[in-house]
């Protein structure tokens, strides 16, 4: 049987695309192929909606039995309350960064599990077919002015854990120079109802472009939704970034926890 065919992405229309993904290859795209895990072709089963912008949805994205290693492997993480700078609100999320590769690169340690998975979330061949299926939304992106000092490629893995009656996350907008996040969601725990898919998945609202600003939290209870990613155990949330695309957590069930995996490509400035 013959493999699918790799799809291409067009320089001449995509010009900063192309450049970020010429950069990221010889980055945090150079991984060891020998024992890779392929996620190319989860690309061609995502389900992509527009509104009220660019968001995506891959059901079974891991492999099962890489899925059941991560989780086994969640004792390991060493989670505490997310802080971002310049952010007075967040949520009340706990976290833990696995990996961080820069141009100065990495001295994280990873788990067997993880390592498996944050060399195929960063594979170049991955993230070439990622970035072509979202090429129009990232290019659009990368021609806002904040993002004109955009020269360094990265690639970011958090392990994510929310729990309890307290809101998740807070609306906000990523900032610009991270192009595109993958959350996987891995399982919910407790005392779940048919309301918990919805609470516990992302929630989407509808802005206009600007109008509020990056890593800017705020309640999601101060805005009306306009749409939902539901939560299902191995499903990759996928958002490539854009100065609207704001969302949330809402969370808030006494006695469930979230667990999830986030991963960001960033397009660091040159004075980073």
């Amino acid at each position: 049987m013959t493999a699918p065919a790799r799809p291409s992405l067009n320089p001449g229309q995509f010009p900063r695309v192309a450049a970020f993904l010429d950069k990221y290859a010889t980055g945090p795209g150079a991984v060891p192929t020998g024992n890779l895990v392929d996620l190319v072709g989860s690309v061609q089963r995502a389900a992509v909606t527009d509104m009220p912008f660019v968001t995506a949805t891959i059901d079974n994205f891991l492999p099962a039995d890489l899925y059941r290693a991560v989780l086994t492997d969640w004792h390991a993480v060493d989670l505490k309350p997310v802080n971002l700078p310049g952010a007075e609100y967040v949520g009340s999320r706990k976290g833990a960064q696995l990996l961080s590769w820069t141009a100065e690169g990495s001295a994280e340690a990873l788990t067997a599990a993880w390592s498996r998975v944050a060399d195929a979330a960063r594979s170049a061949a991955f993230v070439r077919a990622l970035f072509t299926r979202f090429a129009s939304t990232v290019e659009a992106n990368l021609a806002h002015p904040e993002v004109a000092d955009a020269a360094v490629p990265g690639f970011v893995l958090w392990a994510n854990h929310d729990h309890g009656p307290d809101e998740a996350l807070g609306a906000h907008l990523d900032g610009l120079h991270k192009l595109l996040t993958i959350v996987l969601y891995l399982d919910l725990e407790g005392p779940t109802t048919p309301e918990s898919g919805r609470l516990w998945g992302t929630t989407l609202y509808d802005i206009e472009p600007d109008t509020i600003k990056p890593v800017e939290f705020s309640p999601n209870a101060h805005h009306k939704p306009a749409g939902y990613v539901d939560f299902r155990p191995n499903r990759a949330f996928v958002m490539p970034n854009i100065n609207k695309a704001l969302h949330g957590v809402a969370g808030g069930q006494e006695g469930v926890t979230r667990r999830s995996l986030m991963w960001g490509y960033w397009y660091f400035g040159s004075n980073r």
